[in-house]
């Protein structure tokens, strides 16, 4: 018994608290900070509505942003030692236009692959496509995955690219890449 307890860290509550505090202190700094500016200076108003009403507000990019210099919202007291087991790209066999995107000749039940970081915004199903999960991908671009059967993900999660998506119905994988309402063209997103 002696020997396994060299190996688990136990949870520290008072430093998960602390940490939260921290994080949410430094949020709120930044908010009182940003509407003293907007009160103050009018091309820094004019500048957050711009950006944030008019625009589109990509919460993929903002959580990466996070992410990057303030670390994951809520810590988690996993081993840094963990891999990941499945990390994969895309492959198919064969592609063709398909109502707004593209449909591609996969593997029977095939394990989909993020193709990039991002939320996940909906999930549900939309006609000629089946059963969809959208993933808002941290470059602003909305990545439509359909055909999809099966699924670990939850509205709102953040997932990584090459994790592991869901599994196709059959062999036929919908993408749709859509940005700013207009679609993109597979070859365009994928020269990015």
């Amino acid at each position: 018994m002696n020997n396994i307890s060299k190996f688990i860290k136990p949870v520290k509550k008072k430093n998960f608290f602390i940490s939260l505090i921290n994080k949410l202190l430094i949020c709120f700094i930044l908010v009182i900070i940003c509407l003293i500016f907007m009160k103050t200076n009018q091309k820094f108003n004019d500048f957050i509505k711009d950006k944030l009403v008019k625009d589109n507000i990509s919460f993929a990019y903002i959580n990466n942003l996070y992410s990057k210099y303030f670390g994951k919202i809520l810590p988690s007291y996993s081993s840094n030692n963990i891999e990941e087991v499945f990390n994969e790209k895309l492959v198919y066999t064969n592609i063709n236009s398909y109502y707004d995107g593209y449909k591609l000749t996969v593997n029977n039940k095939y394990l989909v692959p993020l193709i990039e970081s991002g939320i996940v915004v909906f999930i549900g199903n939309i006609d000629n496509y089946k059963n969809v999960i959208i993933v808002e991908g941290i470059d602003g671009v909305d990545i439509w995955y359909g055909n999809i059967s099966s699924t670990s993900v939850k509205l709102y999660d953040y997932v990584s690219k090459g994790s592991y998506l869901g599994e196709t119905n059959n062999n036929n994988l919908y993408l749709v890449f859509e940005k700013n309402q207009e679609y993109l063209k597979f070859e365009d997103y994928f020269k990015n």
